[in-house]
C-alpha cells in the first residue's frame, strides 16, 4: 500500500511556532470561540479581509436575489470562516469521541456495503463546512484505509501542521502531486480515497466547463472522472451540513457505480451538479473567499 511521505519542516517553526499552536488546540470549545469572536471583526470590520472577492462571487451566484440576503451571507459566511480556523487548529488536539461527537457521519452503511464487497471507491466533498474535520471523522468510521488528497501550501511549516492534523485518527494525506501515483500503488487494496471537487483549476486546459454553476461558467477540475475511469472506481458524494456552532453533520450517497458506462464529461457535471446543491442548501458554508472565477473561457 501506498505510503505517502510526510513533509519537511524547519526546525524554526517546530520550535518556536508550532507549540502556539498545540497549546491553542488545547483550550476548550468556548475559549475558542470567544477568540473566533475576535478574528471575525478583526477579518469582517478591521482588515476587511477579501470582502469585495466575497462580494462580487456572491452577487455574481445569486443574481436574483436582493442585497440583504447577500449581506447576510457574507456576514455569516466571515463567522463560519473564523470558526473554521479554530476548528481546524483545534483538530490537532481533539478526542476521538468529541470527533464523533461533532462530525457526525449519518450514513455509514455506504461505506460498510463497498468494504464487505472488497470494493474501493473515491469520495468527493467540496469546501462546504469543515472539510478538515471530516477528514479526522473518516478514519473512524471507515474500515477501509482513507486517503485524503491535499493541496501542498506555500508554508512548509503549516503544510506539515496540517499533514499532522489530518493523519490524527490514521487516514493518509496524499499531494495533489501524488494522487495518481497513490492510486496506481494501492491496486489490489480496499481503500476510501477523498478528493475535493471545487478546487480551482491552475490552468484552463483540460478541464471540465460547468456552463451555469451558481449562474457562471466555471472551470472544474477533470482529475476525480479521470481517475474514476481509468480505475473503474465508484464515486461517491458526501455533503456536509452545519448544525450548530461547532457541530456538522455529512452525508454520503453513490453518484456514479459504472464509471465505464459515462464519459468523462458526464461524471464531471454530476460532481458539478452535487456541489452546487450543496452550497444552495446552505450558502454560508461555502468558500466564498476562493477566487474560484478568476479562469474565463477562452471562446471556441
Amino acid at each position: 500500500m501506498y505510503q505517502p511521505e510526510i513533509p519537511k519542516v524547519h526546525f524554526g517553526f517546530k520550535y518556536f511556532v508550532f507549540p502556539w499552536l498545540f497549546l491553542l488546540s488545547k483550550l476548550p470549545f468556548w475559549v475558542l470561540y470567544r477568540i473566533s469572536d475576535l478574528i471575525f471583526v478583526i477579518l469582517y470590520h478591521i482588515l476587511k479581509y477579501r470582502r469585495k472577492v466575497v462580494l462580487e462571487n456572491l452577487r455574481n451566484s445569486f443574481p436574483h436575489r436582493g442585497e440583504k440576503f447577500i449581506q447576510s451571507v457574507q456576514r455569516k459566511y466571515y463567522r463560519h470562516l473564523s470558526d473554521l480556523f479554530v476548528e481546524t487548529i483545534k483538530g490537532y488536539s481533539i478526542s476521538e469521541r468529541q470527533m464523533m461527537k461533532r462530525m457526525i457521519n449519518e450514513n455509514k452503511d455506504v461505506y460498510l456495503d463497498y468494504f464487505n464487497k472488497n470494493q474501493s471507491f473515491i469520495v468527493v466533498m467540496s469546501h462546504c463546512g469543515n472539510w478538515e474535520w471530516i477528514c479526522l471523522m473518516s478514519q473512524l468510521t471507515c474500515k477501509q484505509q482513507v486517503f485524503c488528497t491535499y493541496k501542498t501550501l506555500s508554508s512548509d511549516g503549516f503544510n506539515w501542521f496540517m499533514y499532522q492534523i489530518r493523519s490524527k485518527f490514521g487516514a493518509k494525506p496524499v499531494s495533489m502531486t501524488e494522487t495518481l501515483r497513490a492510486f496506481a500503488n494501492n491496486k489490489g487494496s480496499v481503500t476510501v480515497t477523498a478528493l475535493i471537487g471545487d478546487q480551482n483549476p491552475s490552468g484552463v486546459n483540460q478541464v471540465y466547463w460547468a456552463d451555469s454553476f451558481l449562474n457562471q461558467e466555471t472551470a472544474f477540475l477533470s482529475g476525480p472522472a479521470k481517475i474514476s475511469k481509468k480505475f473503474n472506481l465508484p464515486i461517491v458524494y458526501l455533503d456536509s451540513r452545519k448544525l450548530s456552532r461547532g457541530h456538522y453533520a455529512a452525508r454520503s450517497l453513490t453518484i456514479i457505480n459504472n464509471p465505464s458506462e459515462l464519459t468523462e464529461d458526464q461524471i464531471s457535471e454530476t460532481i458539478s451538479n452535487h456541489i452546487q446543491n450543496e452550497i444552495l442548501n446552505q450558502p454560508e458554508i461555502w468558500l466564498w473567499s476562493h477566487r474560484r472565477w478568476k479562469h474565463k473561457r477562452t471562446a471556441k
